[in-house]
């Protein structure tokens, strides 16, 4: 049978995984806005946003894809093994160009065509083995310069268990180490960060603001006191990114 229950899954996944999981599509919507905008905007400055043409790897119902046209991106393209995912996409970004199936023989008949690739939350249903190659195959679908932004789930997160094992086609995990660590391998420059979280807005967002960081302070104060090297270990953040240049 070989990998075929994966190609099951995946093409499952909206019925099967999603509609179990995800929030509904209008917080999903100002989730992904804040997000993007926090963290991969930042990495995207320099880029002519009209004309920069940008592929998300996996990118599920396309709400990446959607923040990154409400700031201000035009040549956008996604694909996702999911037919129902896809469907939704092009629902919900039709200027953008989507198509259902899988990312390698799409990057073989795209090659040096992208500025940016996107993966968030992609690498870790990717099997070990075929980690590298697929970063490889990325970087063959880039242009001269161009820059792949990689979101995980971050390994070391306080409830990071939780996050391996919730999706059943998550086949490995990743630290800021072993992330760094196969970029390198593929990308000449190679930075990786922490994820920054989207707090609630309004008056619980404020009141969130000032503890949290006085929180983490003191659970970073105890850990180091007691040995545990809580400045190694980013066990405050749940995803990591990392980004690379061809």
């Amino acid at each position: 049978m070989g990998n075929h229950y994966r190609r099951e899954l995946f093409e499952n996944y909206h019925s099967t995984h999603e509609s179990f999981v995800d929030l509904d599509d209008s917080t999903k919507t100002q989730w992904f806005l804040d997000y993007v905008g926090d963290n991969y905007l930042p990495l995207l400055s320099g880029l002519d946003k009209s004309k920069a043409a940008v592929l998300e790897i996996g990118c599920n119902k396309g709400f990446a894809l959607l923040a990154l046209g409400r700031l201000g991106f035009k040549n956008l393209f996604g694909i996702d093994m999911s037919p129902a995912d896809i469907q939704r996409a092009r629902e919900l970004v039709p200027g953008a160009k989507f198509q259902a199936g899988d990312a390698h023989p799409y990057l073989r008949k795209n090659r040096k065509k992208f500025d940016v690739i996107l993966l968030k939350a992609v690498l870790e249903h990717i099997p070990k083995n075929e980690v590298v190659p697929f970063l490889k195959s990325i970087r063959e679908g880039l242009r001269e310069g161009g820059l792949v932004i990689v979101d995980v789930p971050n390994m070391d997160w306080i409830a990071s268990h939780h996050e391996r094992y919730m999706d059943f086609t998550h086949e490995n995990g990743f630290t800021r180490e072993s992330l760094g660590q196969v970029m390198r391998n593929v990308f000449a420059s190679v930075t990786v960060e922490k994820g920054k979280p989207v707090l609630s807005k309004g008056p619980r967002g404020l009141l969130r603001d000032m503890i949290r960081p006085v929180v983490l302070g003191l659970v970073n104060l105890v850990l180091r006191l007691v040995g545990e090297g809580a400045s190694d270990i980013w066990w405050d953040c749940r995803s990591i990114i990392a980004a690379g240049k061809k």
